[in-house]
């Protein structure tokens, strides 16, 4: 079984003024479609606020919305770090919770009704070095939550994918590893932004590696079940050319991958200004 991207790109949404990294995308209360998202001006100093953009059909037109979260944090943590990264909303009981992480490893969660404010303060979740790109996903009843890291397998530094569960996303088992490259000793994970899925009668795990930045792959692994991703070489089950950040989602019973342009760093068909959103159909043939 290979998956592929079944039809040309859709380009959805463009920032011409900003660039724009990872993203989660998700249909809310209101059933309409929202992006939100890492937004920022060139550099990584400047991502300290999250782009916001909304669509009744999939495929748009979406609208832009004010920035989410631009203020300073006033919330008392001992981490202030301004910038806002990789964000996931998760739509639960009538409550919006909004995970992020602000460098270098501290995760949040936000909680609101409303998508368009978010008043109250952050809770910290957990906080560890390199700890990014949350991913979560309900599987059997329990919260599967994916995010990449450096972690030590049999004493050696290693990129992971690391994954704690819980049925109410507010305490979190420790973390396990569901997925580890054993190819390079590191220090800092170059596995980024994972993204779970369902599909075909299987798992999925999309995963970017960061050490292929001058071909912006996503490497796709599949498994029998939900909590750990076959390893080693050649374990992958297929891999994807210029597809950044990935997002799935399924919409009328079919799935459809969204990518992000990114920083010109991380995506070589990165605009030299501003940022957009794709969407393609994905099947599982």
């Amino acid at each position: 079984m290979t998956p592929r991207i079944a039809a040309p790109w859709t380009r959805v949404i463009e920032y011409p003024e900003n660039h724009l990294n990872d993203f989660c995308l998700f249909r809310a209360l209101d059933g309409r479609w929202h992006a939100i998202g890492i937004m920022g001006t060139g550099t990584w100093a400047s991502e300290t606020s999250l782009f916001h953009a909304s669509a009744s059909a999939l495929y748009g037109p979406y609208e832009r919305h004010a920035a989410l979260l631009p203020d300073p944090p006033r919330d008392g943590l001992a981490n202030t770090a301004p910038q806002k990264h990789a964000p996931f909303v998760v739509v639960k009981d009538g409550l919006y919770h909004l995970f992020l992480r602000r460098p270098l490893g501290t995760n949040l969660l936000f909680r609101s009704r409303d998508l368009f404010h978010w008043p109250d303060p952050p809770m910290l979740v957990f906080e560890e070095r390199d700890a990014r790109d949350a991913c979560i996903q309900l599987f059997d009843g329990l919260y599967h939550w994916y995010y990449g890291q450096c972690r030590e397998v049999d004493g050696i530094g290693r990129s992971c994918i690391l994954l704690r569960r819980s049925r109410d996303l507010l305490h979190w088992s420790d973390p396990v590893v569901a997925h580890v490259d054993t190819s390079r000793p590191v220090r800092h994970s170059h596995l980024e932004s994972p993204f779970v899925i369902h599909a075909a009668g299987t798992w999925w795990l999309f995963v970017r590696d960061r050490a292929q930045d001058d071909r912006c792959l996503t490497t796709l692994f599949r498994s029998d079940t939900p909590e750990r991703f076959p390893s080693g070489v050649r374990a992958w089950q297929a891999e994807m050319e210029n597809v950044h950040a990935p997002e799935l989602v399924e919409d009328g019973g079919n799935w459809h991958i969204a990518r992000v342009s990114g920083p010109l760093g991380a995506f070589p068909c990165a605009p030299s200004n501003g940022g957009w959103i794709e969407i393609a159909p994905i099947h599982f043939s």
